[in-house]
C-alpha cells in the first residue's frame, strides 16, 4: 500500500498543479488503491488469522514489517499524503484489534468501516465492479506460503517504479 501511495503522489506532483489539486487527487487515488490491492491480495499469502506458531508466517511478517519501517523512514517526509491515504483503511484493524488487546469497547467501531466502503465501491460501482469481476477470476491462494512470491514480485515492480528517476520534460525549441 505504501509504495503505491508514493507512486501515486509522485505521479500526481509531476503533472498536476496547483498543489491542492495534486493532494486531492493523490488522497483519492491512494485511498482507492488500497481497495484495489486488497482485491488483488487473493493471489498472495494473506491468511485470515495470524499464525505465531508458523516459522514461515513469523519470518515473512517480520520482513514485511522491517521493509515497511525502512520505506517509511526513507520516504515519509516527501510523500506523507500518498502514504497516509494509501494506508488509511488499515486503521480499521488498529481500532478493531486494539479494542481486543486493550479490553475496551468502541461501539461504533466493531466492523471495518473503511474496508466496507472500499468493498462497496469495488463490488457495486462501475467501472470498479468490472475490475473486481476480472480479479475474482484469479486463483485464490491466500493460504499458500509460496503465494508470497506474487506479492514480492509486485513490491519489486513498485519499488523499481518509485526509484526510477522522473524523465525531465523537454522544453520546446526556441525560435
Amino acid at each position: 500500500h505504501i509504495l503505491t501511495g508514493i507512486l501515486i503522489q509522485r505521479s500526481a506532483s509531476a503533472i498536476l498543479k496547483p498543489r491542492g489539486l495534486e493532494l486531492g487527487v493523490t488522497a483519492t487515488l491512494a485511498f482507492l488503491s488500497h481497495g484495489f490491492l486488497d482485491e488483488l491480495s487473493r493471489v498472495t499469502y494473506h491468511p485470515a488469522d495470524p499464525d505465531f506458531h508458523s516459522l514461515f508466517w513469523v519470518t515473512y511478517h517480520t520482513l514485511v514489517l522491517a521493509a515497511t519501517v525502512a520505506v517509511l523512514i526513507w520516504w515519509w517526509k516527501q510523500f506523507q499524503c500518498g502514504i497516509a491515504f494509501a494506508a488509511l483503511p488499515d486503521l480499521d484493524w488498529v481500532f478493531i484489534h486494539g479494542q481486543k488487546l486493550l479490553h475496551v469497547s468502541i461501539p461504533f467501531y466493531q466492523q471495518p468501516h473503511l474496508h466496507n466502503l472500499l468493498g462497496f465501491i469495488y463490488h457495486k460501482i462501475p467501472p470498479f465492479a468490472s475490475l473486481t469481476a476480472l480479479i475474482n477470476q484469479l486463483p485464490y491462494e491466500r493460504h499458500y506460503p509460496w503465494a508470497c512470491l506474487w506479492e514480492a514480485l509486485l513490491v519489486v515492480i513498485l519499488w523499481l517504479l518509485v526509484r526510477r528517476k522522473a524523465t525531465p520534460k523537454k522544453s520546446a525549441p526556441r525560435k
